[in-house]
């Protein structure tokens, strides 16, 4: 899941890269440009926060359960035999965490690859809208008659006009969903994976209390 999260910061990088510098009139150049920008620092923040969670919802209820374990196998050099008399217990609690900490990862590393897809492909829209701008401004200024420029650039300004008002109303959309999204996220696979630690930690202690008994017995 690491790695997948790392990954998924380099495709919305990679994304929300510029292909060539545009070549438009200074003031609509600056408002694509800021259009861009913004969505680029979406894609880097959508990143950067589901590789944040990634610590939280799976490295520490793993340390957790390892701890616990390590608590128990602790014991086994003071009386081997009481610690393999709850072998396995000790198993079938540690596969049982285990199988839901990874149910709980699946779910929560499905989750973030698809906000992060829907950035990255929101992101790859508006920046080749934005190019696509600048090349039919270029085809605009190509043509030698006035009359076919003067036609080309009034649907030039109607297409930047359009493109300028869905890009705003794209990127609060995607500043919305990824408010709520990624906490939801982060909010189910912390519980999730914290209660499957919480519940084999205790399964564990109750073996601990097991081999006391046992080593009070053989005193």
């Amino acid at each position: 899941m690491k790695q997948a999260a790392v990954a998924i910061i380099l495709t919305l990088f990679v994304a929300s890269g510029w292909a060539q510098p545009l070549d438009m009139p200074a003031q609509l150049d600056a408002q694509v440009r800021s259009v861009v920008d913004e969505m680029t620092d979406i894609g880097k923040t959508t990143g950067q926060a589901l590789v944040q969670q990634y610590d939280q919802i799976v490295l520490e209820p793993q340390q957790e359960l390892e701890a616990a374990v390590d608590q128990v196998e602790s014991r086994r050099e003071e009386s081997p035999e009481c610690v393999a008399a709850e072998d396995e217990e000790i198993t079938r609690i540690v596969n049982a965490a285990h199988e839901e900490l990874h149910a709980c990862g699946v779910v929560a590393a499905h989750t973030s690859a698809e906000i992060a897809s829907d950035v990255s492909a929101a992101t790859q829209q508006l920046v080749y809208g934005g190019y696509n701008l600048g090349t039919t401004y270029n085809k605009c200024n190509s043509y030698k008659n006035s009359v076919l420029k003067q036609t080309c650039m009034a649907k030039f300004y109607v297409q930047a006009t359009v493109y300028l008002v869905s890009a705003r109303s794209s990127i609060k959309t995607i500043r919305q969903s990824t408010s709520e999204r990624i906490p939801a996220v982060f909010a189910d696979g912390n519980v999730c994976t914290h209660s499957a630690s919480s519940q084999a930690v205790l399964g564990l202690q109750e073996v601990n209390s097991h081999i006391d008994a046992c080593v009070s017995r053989r005193r």
